[in-house]
């Protein structure tokens, strides 16, 4: 029981609820006191040690209807009604607890044969589970491992042998006894089998693996190019970033810096004075301040990078615990500050109304860079760091060079994330060679993971 125990809790792990090897302990040691004969107490004793909350709580119960589904004694029943005995109907071995042909079977055939002769569901599911725990089957990673384990666990079962009996039985005169007849049903019961194997071998990929489809699913929407995603996948995306922007954030937590002004800390300098007999050389101040970097966002969300200036903004804000100070712009034919928007909804939310109040129009680069500089004022000083998210294609339009070097000098940095490649820069209607030059920092952002590394060196600069 412990066996399936540690398996019931990879399963609960592997739907996001996070299980310490404590709790799993505990769970051993109270199911040791109420026993295993009643499925619902089972149920009942590993939910109060297993599950946490109420959002735990409903993910557990699921688990542990797909877990222990085929341990219910009703679906046993059920299965043995669905599963009809494959032996033909003759009266000297069809009738049940008959004769002592069956006898005879039952010293002759192997157990996994005399299982499938007799129509007994519960003891081939048995049976079936004990050659999926001896193949391994919750190593299972990938959904194209389904044929390999499949086999595994006939090979466990003893299928070599099984067919090797089938032949006989097919090859043995009509007056034997098993004989041709049982070999025929033997036969069909062998097809059987190899459907339920595989039925169960799917279940247990979706009990197990799950995670590490997950895994292999995000590594590869990490990479995509962000144009490419389709809206199945934002949720799976918007998980991802947030993930993501919590490890940043925990790596880069704000550092304080203290001050030599403020109110005296009274303690602290008594203690520091002890290493000099009591005398007060080094005075502590409880005035502390912040490094709290600031940063404003301008994205282009103009249908071509829309993506990006979704995923861009969502980085930023899932990253308040370190960035606390960002303001943020998006333009397509004029300039609109959205930072209320993100301030009064969560993060997805204020992506989609951004989105949808002020996307669509030709893009006006122009309009963008001149309307940021009357909006940001003062602002807009060496302490604040401007990122530009866009194609830098405006249409033949006026690409205000100028005044884009203003805000290059007037800020900290100018970083301007470019979702096209570099080989592209300066076709048809693209100013991406010209805007580079008053640019402090230019870089192709096309992923999550070029998203990452951006934030990574943008939070390694403003921390350091």
């Amino acid at each position: 029981m412990e066996s399936t125990l540690t398996d019931f809790v990879r399963v609960l792990r592997n739907a996001e609820i996070r299980v310490s090897p404590a709790e799993t302990m505990d769970a051993a040691r109270a199911l040791e006191l109420v026993g295993y004969a009643d499925r619902e107490r089972v149920r009942l004793v590993l939910a109060a040690t297993l599950a946490k909350t109420i959002d735990d709580k409903t993910l557990f119960d699921e688990c542990f209807e797909r877990f222990f589904a085929w341990r219910r004694p009703e679906d046993a029943d059920q299965a043995q009604d669905a599963l009809p005995a494959v032996m033909p109907p003759r009266a000297d071995v069809a009738a049940p607890g008959a004769s002592t042909a069956q006898g005879a079977m039952a010293g002759e055939l192997s157990e996994l044969a005399q299982l499938l002769l007799s129509g007994d569901a519960a003891g081939l599911r048995i049976a079936i589970d004990a050659a999926g725990r001896a193949a391994g089957i919750g190593d299972m990673k990938v959904f194209t491992q389904r044929g390999l384990y499949s086999r595994r666990v006939l090979e466990q079962l003893g299928w070599p042998q099984l067919q090797a009996e089938i032949l006989g039985l097919e090859q043995a005169p009509p007056e034997a006894e098993p004989g041709h007849a049982a070999g025929i049903a033997l036969k069909r019961g062998a097809e059987m089998l190899r459907d339920r194997v595989r039925e169960y071998v799917e279940d247990q990929y979706l009990l197990f693996a799950s995670a590490n489809a997950r895994e292999l699913r995000e590594s590869v929407l990490r990479s995509a190019r962000l144009s490419r995603l389709e809206r199945r996948d934002l949720q799976q995306i918007n998980r991802l970033v947030r993930r993501i922007a919590r490890r940043l954030s925990a790596r880069y937590a704000r550092r304080r810096r203290t001050t030599r002004r403020g109110l005296l800390d009274v303690p602290k300098t008594l203690r520091k004075g002890a290493a000099h007999d009591g005398l007060l050389f080094e005075p502590a101040w409880k005035s502390v301040r912040k490094d709290r970097p600031a940063l404003i966002a301008v994205c282009d969300i103009s249908g071509s990078v829309s993506a990006y200036a979704r995923f861009l903004l969502l980085f930023l804000y899932s990253l308040g615990d370190v960035l606390p100070r960002v303001r943020s712009f998006v333009f397509s034919s004029q300039l609109a500050e959205v930072t209320p928007l993100f301030e009064d909804n969560p993060p997805e939310v204020a992506v989609e109304m951004a989105q949808r109040q002020y996307g669509g129009g030709s893009t006006d680069y122009a309009a963008a860079i001149r309307g940021l500089l009357a909006a940001t004022g003062r602002e807009l000083d060496r302490g604040a760091t401007v990122v530009m998210l866009g194609d830098g294609r405006n249409n033949r339009g006026d690409p205000a060079l100028e005044d884009l070097r203003e805000i290059g000098r007037r800020s900290r940095q100018l970083i301007w994330l470019n979702p096209e490649s570099k080989g592209v820069w300066g076709t048809g209607d693209s100013e991406m060679l010209r805007y580079r030059s008053c640019c402090t920092e230019v870089r192709v952002v096309q992923s999550i993971q070029h998203l990452e590394r951006f934030a990574d060196d943008l939070l390694r600069k403003a921390m350091g």
